[in-house]
């Protein structure tokens, strides 16, 4: 391995909050590393995050879901060629941040002279570790997944973390979120706060109804406008907040990833679950509140300043299960004004009502 211009390869497939919270490893490596070739596998519907970011020299872009559900000799033939484009680069070093089989599997067969793993106390699946050559020590539950993965780099020597997201915004998504603003001139006049009632699994979600209230009491009492978000499936849970609402609202339109960096940069503040917009806008540096119910904040919370998150606890917090048998006690217990009050935390200079 030539210590200054090795050859390294980044595991993370998705989601959207995990490769964000993988960046500032890139970005660390990068720095240690400058002359190094820096190539990072990445699910397609995510590729976006990487776009003109100086710290990656290769995308290499998989399909794994489409995979799993689509076995043929399409699929045969593309799995081929990734692994070919792996074994081709003869990677020095190779990082695994799942923790999972597929992606032990996958940096196994990438012929990478170093395989670096979690540790077995750490991985999402435990048999990764058959897969890897080295284990980073044990790191535990109790800090946040951006330092975990930033541990993981000192398996080939000590760095300074550089906690940096070189998220860039491509002109022409700027713009069509432009056209849309200027389509909703009557946004102009006061602050936006955006509401995002989706989530990863269903243990994470509030009530659509509570959303509404949130929403209502943010309009009336801070004079702001609401901007209902929604991603793929989930133009439903707005329309219901929406038809729930008593004062006006607006909903979204629909984004890729590139526009929905541009349209967080537009909002004031977020409000929302656990979910991918949480972190995204962490990273865009746009402040959030956020509701933690089966996950903890601490390790999957937003990174940064400038966020303030809520949580009941529970004799069963933070189980990360998709199914709760208590009926999802954990979310149940975060009332309106639990929320509400950190809204006005984030927010505190009030925007009147403009008078007649």
């Amino acid at each position: 391995m030539d210590p200054t211009k090795p050859k390294i390869l980044i595991v993370k497939f998705s989601s959207l909050g995990d490769v964000l919270h993988t960046l500032p490893a890139a970005r660390t490596l990068r720095r240690r590393f400058p002359k190094a070739h820096i190539a990072w596998v990445v699910e397609e519907r995510y590729q976006g995050l990487l776009d003109d970011n100086p710290d990656i020299d290769e995308r290499i872009v998989v399909r794994t879901k489409y995979w799993r559900k689509n076995w043929n000799l399409k699929s045969l033939g593309e799995i081929l060629r990734v692994l070919k484009q792996l074994r081709g680069r003869k990677f020095d070093a190779a990082f695994d941040f799942h923790g999972l089989i597929k992606s032990g599997v996958l940096v196994f067969l990438s012929g990478a002279k170093k395989r670096i793993g979690f540790h077995q106390s750490d991985c999402r699946e435990t048999p990764n570790v058959w897969f890897n050559n080295v284990q980073a020590p044990a790191f535990g539950t109790d800090k946040h997944v951006v330092d975990k993965n930033l541990s993981l780099l000192s398996c080939i020597g000590e760095m300074e973390p550089c906690k940096e997201y070189p998220l860039r915004i491509p002109d022409e998504a700027t713009e069509y979120i432009d056209r849309w603003f200027q389509s909703q001139k009557e946004l102009a006049d006061r602050s936006l706060v955006g509401i995002n009632p989706g989530a990863g699994f269903p243990t994470k979600y509030w009530e659509l109804s509570r959303f509404a209230q949130l929403a209502d009491r943010i309009s009336r009492e801070m004079g702001c406008h609401i901007l209902l978000n929604w991603g793929p499936g989930e133009e439903g849970l707005v329309k219901t907040i929406a038809s729930k609402m008593q004062e006006p609202s607006w909903t979204a339109p629909a984004t890729t990833i590139h526009q929905s960096m541009a349209l967080f940069k537009r909002l004031d503040l977020l409000a929302t679950c656990d979910t991918g917009p949480l972190h995204l806008c962490c990273a865009l540096g746009v402040p959030t509140v956020s509701l933690f119910g089966p996950t903890d904040p601490a390790r999957n919370g937003p990174f940064g300043e400038g966020h303030r998150t809520i949580h009941k606890t529970q004799p069963c917090s933070f189980c990360y299960k998709r199914k709760c048998p208590y009926n999802n006690e954990c979310m149940d217990e975060i009332g309106v004004d639990d929320v509400f009050d950190l809204v006005k935390c984030s927010l505190p200079k009030r925007v009147d009502l403009p008078t007649a």
